[in-house]
């Protein structure tokens, strides 16, 4: 329920302010998920960032063969070790699964690296969509451009949607 008057107000609130904004000049909107998996460069984007991926999937793996390793050591020598020496080596064993844990939360955690490497592949050619945008708009005349995918849109003309100009541009731009 909450949902629904956080997106009934916001659209009020884009409502209220379209009669003066209309008034002044068009609206157009744009789909950037759609320019995202449209993009002809985004297979290149993605096989990047996926070699990535793999070394931080080898790296998991091999951490992953480090602690079975331990843990089959630790109950191989369990009835032979004094206390004090089964304590060091559950101590390695958690310290080894402390790290890996760490490990991933660097890697695929909110801000992580992989997050991190996306947003660096991707900074370029969002700084040419972006370029693009302010072209489209200044030669359209528009006063403003929304994103779809952003989800702010109730309504828009056929003739308003941006999108597919934008991946032309892009796809056709040798940069």
């Amino acid at each position: 329920m909450r949902r629904h008057v956080v997106i009934i107000v916001a659209a009020l609130t884009v409502l209220s302010v379209l009669p003066a904004v209309s008034a002044a000049g068009d609206l157009a909107y744009v789909h950037s998920e759609r320019i995202r998996i449209e993009y002809d460069g985004a297979r290149d984007i993605d096989n990047q960032l996926q070699a990535s991926v793999n070394d931080w999937k080898a790296q998991a793996r091999e951490m992953e063969t480090e602690i079975r390793a331990l843990v089959t050591e630790f109950e191989s020598q369990q009835l032979l070790l004094s206390n004090e020496a089964l304590m060091e080596k559950q101590q390695a064993i958690q310290e080894q699964q402390l790290a890996y844990e760490s490990f991933l939360n660097d890697v695929w955690g909110v801000s992580g690296l992989a997050a991190r490497r996306e947003a660096e592949l991707w900074l370029p050619v969002i700084e040419r969509i972006n370029v693009i945008l302010q072209e489209i708009g200044s030669e359209g005349e528009y006063d403003m451009i929304f994103d779809a995918a952003m989800g702010s849109i109730v309504y828009a003309a056929p003739g308003t949607d941006l999108t597919q100009h934008v991946i032309d541009t892009l796809n056709g731009d040798t940069e």
